[in-house]
């Protein structure tokens, strides 16, 4: 019985998250997904500029 007594905590669980949720308003939504692109921006350089360094050691 306790593999169903984790289940039902574990459906409680995801049902208080559901409750206390909500749907972000434009601004908050827009400065989320800057954000997220600039992310990917300064990874993406990061590994371009180590990928370019190991091409000009390499050749």
């Amino acid at each position: 019985m306790a593999a169903l007594e984790k289940i039902k905590e574990y459906l409680s669980a995801w049902k208080r998250i559901i409750l206390l949720s909500r749907r972000p308003d434009e601004e908050e939504f827009n400065l989320l997904t800057r954000l997220s692109l600039l992310g990917f921006v300064i990874v993406g350089a990061i590994g371009y500029i180590i990928h370019l360094i190991y091409v000009l050691l390499i050749a």
